[in-house]
């Protein structure tokens, strides 16, 4: 039996129109993600008082793992396209430097910084990724990717009742 041969990376000409097709309830892994992430921030920052995350562990902000569930929805959702991402790297460094900037790119620009964001340990070592995470910065990308992402009423697709 043939498996399908569906390529996991989207060669960066096709990854527009890729991201096009996608259908939003896809992006519900994403979301969950966000959710996820910011309610975990939100409980270390309030309960505990604690802002900088730097020395704090993920296990400890109640995030362990999440670097696995971070590759797998993007991997899943095919949003790592295929270009010569290393000679990328300063521009992704900007992005770093400026995360509110993520929400005005487009989806190929943010497919660029989080390809480089994944293949960060090859860069700057094994923790960058897990300091992108705690400076929020993977929030904001998540974020601007699903916005970037939702050609539709995203907000359909999310339980949204208020109960009396």
């Amino acid at each position: 039996m043939i498996k399908d041969q569906t390529p996991l990376f989207i060669p960066i000409g096709n990854f527009s129109d890729h991201c096009n097709s996608l259908d939003g309830r896809k992006l519900m892994p994403l979301v969950n993600l966000i959710q996820e992430m910011e309610m975990r921030f939100y409980k270390i920052e309030k309960f505990h008082g604690i802002h900088d995350l730097s020395s704090t562990t993920l296990s400890s902000i109640g995030l362990n793992g999440i670097h696995v569930r971070l590759l797998d929805a993007v991997l899943k959702l095919r949003l790592v396209p295929l270009f010569d991402w290393l000679s990328w790297k300063s521009e992704a460094e900007r992005f770093y430097q400026n995360p509110s900037s993520l929400k005005d790119q487009d989806t190929v620009t943010l497919g660029k910084i989080m390809t480089v964001l994944l293949r960060s340990q090859t860069i700057y070592g094994p923790t960058f990724l897990e300091s992108k995470i705690k400076d929020k910065f993977v929030l904001s990308l998540l974020k601007a990717i699903v916005n970037s992402l939702d050609k539709t009423n995203l907000s359909a697709y999310i339980n949204t009742d208020i109960v009396d």
